[in-house]
């Protein structure tokens, strides 16, 4: 194991991650990305988001112990009956909507000892998945992508915004949109519904439908 420290480029967030000499060598086939030219050219693995697994270093079913000492103690949360998110906001406190990732968790089993990842959301537009999809992008977009993606619900936010939810849930990733654009992107296990534990993380938003 070796440590190394990310800052994410214009945002401040800095991740203390952990990465094992046997990774496995699919997760680098994951790491390219088409580009209009029709050449490949490399994702940076600490900001690849791959559906239905990983956002960066974190990965769904990763112990939180390990989560903790990746990016630290989280700056905001919520947590009850052994369930909880933890929230760890960009370092610029001067920016209006600062960028964000969050994690939820809860216990691995009935031995309730070890608290594992259940889904990572993150708002940055850094972090990719292989063929560069990222947080701004349109519906349009990401249904060439995941074109089993649906609606799942909609949201007024606490700036009385609509924020319309949509679901891949066969691909194991989702995304929130306001205003046309996707504005945070969810992983969470393939074939898990993203709702199933929404609301934990948005308690102030008002669900329209």
């Amino acid at each position: 194991m070796k440590a190394i420290k990310t800052v994410l480029v214009g945002l401040s967030i800095s991740l203390l991650a952990c990465q094992t000499a046997n990774k496995p060598d699919e997760n680098k086939a994951d790491s390219v990305k088409n580009t209009s030219a029709g050449t490949m050219q490399p994702v940076d693995e600490r900001f690849l988001v791959v559906p239905g697994r990983s956002v960066g270093e974190i990965a769904l079913g990763e112990d939180m112990a390990k989560v903790g000492q990746k990016l630290g103690r989280p700056d905001a949360g919520d947590a009850a009956m052994g369930k909880a998110w933890g929230i760890w906001y960009s370092g610029d406190s001067t920016a209006k909507q600062r960028d964000e990732i969050a994690v939820y968790s809860s216990y691995r089993d009935t031995s309730m000892r070890i608290k594992d990842v259940k889904q990572i959301r993150i708002t940055s537009n850094t972090f990719k998945t292989k063929d560069g999809l990222a947080t701004g992008a349109t519906l349009k977009d990401i249904q060439l992508k995941f074109p089993t993606i649906e609606k799942i619900s909609t949201y007024l936010n606490e700036n009385k915004d609509t924020v319309t939810i949509y679901d891949a849930k066969t691909d194991g990733i989702g995304f929130e949109f306001l205003k046309g654009k996707s504005i945070s992107l969810t992983v969470h296990p393939v074939n898990t519904a993203l709702n199933q534990t929404y609301l934990t993380l948005h308690p102030e938003w008002k669900i329209v439908e």
